[in-house]
């Protein structure tokens, strides 16, 4: 029986001599994986546990088939909504455009799993523009276990003048977040190196753009579904919107969605291939044959690969993280002297508009068909939900960062724990899967317009806990929803340094990080 021993890093780099980078990396997406595993039962009927989706390290993956998905970088939802406008808005979100989307302006809206930033000359003539699609899950990963690290890609994607402090997360008055766990300042995805268009781009930060989110897309649109006549429902954007995946207004949802349907309609179990990411590929010569210039430069030239790589021997995708497209630093001239369909490069959207993005499903032999479901509709009423667990003052960061879960050692106490939880009540009883967890509710914030919840808790392991992952369960009402794989991760004692002292919230504030919750519901 041959398995996945363990998952990889995003196109296999290595960004850090930290060996527990991997291990911490690699346990992150199992636990993607086995949530997505349990589909969505909380909020929708229809939503069965998946059958068709594996967990290649738990799963006997011998003659897997690849197959690439492929979609257009630029936004669609510019295209669709501001056609005339759509290269500038993609670059520079006009204030008075400017919607409930975080975060606000033109990252917010670079929702195809890639974003980008330009960067001019004195004469406001652009010079540069880098690409990235790596996921924020991966960095949040690396800041845990090695900041230097994360440092030394930003002096290296952005320039020297960036400082470590500049990555910090901060309160109102300026202080850095302590994370408990490690005892140093906790990240910020959304730095000001990495939060607009002008000033960098080294990873994603748009909302929908979160690798946990797209795992958890392409694990639901296996299940099957069919008209109430019994006729299959094929076409992409029926299936969207009758499975409840993704976001239908975008290049990339429908389709990946569309493409993975159906090769479960042919009997094959899929999943995402290792080392699992999105991926720029390579700009095609088709497409360089649309760029023309007056001087003597071919544009090939300019286009620089910096993290990540292209494909190699019979590899169908490349593996590209983070590229850039500039001239060289002493040039006499700017991407302005060069033209993509007769059009003069005024905006990076221009370059996006050319590339695509990949990732790799990996299909297993075929096997029996599985059942198919009416479309899913809402659950009323729905079922309470916990959604992320971590200290009180990074519950922010967990949302953000999309690693819901937290750490506790074998034998240790910690208050002022924090859980996010959906459709619940301030009364609920929070339990643990397993006995030698005991949770305590101590208090309740309930969120304003909503039905979430942010219970505080403390939290006491035993010593004769086993390591691993423990589910958590929410009853509420007489309702009890299933158990949410992994919340709890139980360590050996020594793995984690508590070093600070719990920052406690005023009664009507919020930890920092945290915003209107409705993009996160999708996972």
């Amino acid at each position: 029986m041959s398995q996945l021993p363990h998952f990889d890093p995003p196109a296999n780099i290595s960004d850090s001599e930290n060996e527990t980078l991997r291990s911490r990396w690699s346990d992150n997406l199992n636990r993607f994986t086995e949530q997505t595993l349990q589909n969505d039962p909380w909020s929708s009927t229809n939503q069965p546990p998946l059958t068709h989706y594996y967990n290649p390290l738990e799963t006997d993956i011998s003659g897997e088939i690849q197959a690439e998905i492929f979609w257009t970088a630029f936004p669609k939802r510019i295209e669709d909504k501001y056609p005339d406008k759509k290269h500038e808005y993609a670059d520079y979100l006009p204030v008075f455009l400017q919607v409930n989307y975080h975060p606000k302006g033109p990252r917010g809206w670079q929702d195809e799993y890639c974003e980008w930033s330009v960067t001019r000359n004195q004469d406001g003539k652009i010079i540069k523009v880098m690409f990235t699609c790596e996921n924020r899950e991966y960095w949040y990963t690396l800041w845990d276990v090695d900041p230097n690290a994360v440092l030394e890609i930003y002096k290296e994607l952005v320039g020297g003048q960036v400082q470590l402090e500049d990555l910090y997360l901060k309160d109102s008055q300026g202080r850095p977040i302590i994370d408990p766990a490690t005892g140093r300042p906790a990240y910020n995805d959304r730095n000001q190196w990495n939060s607009t268009t002008t000033n960098g781009a080294v990873h994603l930060i748009s909302n929908p753009n979160s690798l946990s989110a797209e795992i958890f897309l392409a694990g639901q649109a296996t299940v099957l579904r069919e008209e109430g006549n019994g006729d299959a429902i094929t076409d992409q954007n029926q299936l969207i919107h009758c499975s409840k995946y993704g976001n239908p207004g975008r290049n990339s949802d429908p389709h990946i969605g569309s493409e993975v349907n159906k090769l479960v309609r042919q009997r094959h179990p899929i999943s995402l291939g290792n080392p699992v990411g999105l991926y720029i590929q390579d700009i095609e010569d088709s497409d360089w044959d649309r760029f023309d210039t007056n001087i003597d430069v071919d544009p090939k030239t300019l286009w620089t690969v910096k993290r990540g790589r292209k494909r190699q021997g019979n590899e169908n995708m490349d593996y590209i993280l983070h590229a850039v497209f500039e001239v060289p630093k002493d040039a006499s001239y700017t991407l302005e002297d060069f033209t993509i369909d007769e059009d003069p490069i005024k905006y990076g959207s221009q370059i996006a508009e050319i590339l695509k993005i990949g990732l790799a499903g990996v299909a297993l032999p075929q096997k029996s068909t599985p059942e198919s479901y009416l479309c899913a509709s809402s659950l009323d009423p729905q079922l309470p939900r916990p959604y992320a667990l971590r200290e009180l003052e990074m519950l922010g960061v967990a949302l953000r960062s999309g690693i819901t879960h937290m750490r506790i050692e074998q034998g240790e106490t910690v208050e002022n724990v924090g859980l996010y939880a959906f459709n619940s009540d301030p009364d609920a009883t929070i339990t643990v899967r397993g006995a030698g967890v005991a949770v305590k509710k101590t208090n309740v914030q309930i969120i304003k317009d909503s039905t979430d919840c942010i219970f505080i808790l403390t939290i006491a392991v035993e010593t004769t806990v086993s390591p691993g992952n423990y589910s958590l369960r929410i009853t509420s009402n007489s309702s009890k929803g299933p158990a949410v794989y992994g919340l709890l991760e139980v360590v050996a004692p020594g793995e984690i340094s508590r070093s600070s002292t719990p920052r406690l919230l005023e009664s009507d504030s919020l930890p920092v990080g945290l915003e209107p919750m409705g993009v996160f519901k999708s996972r």
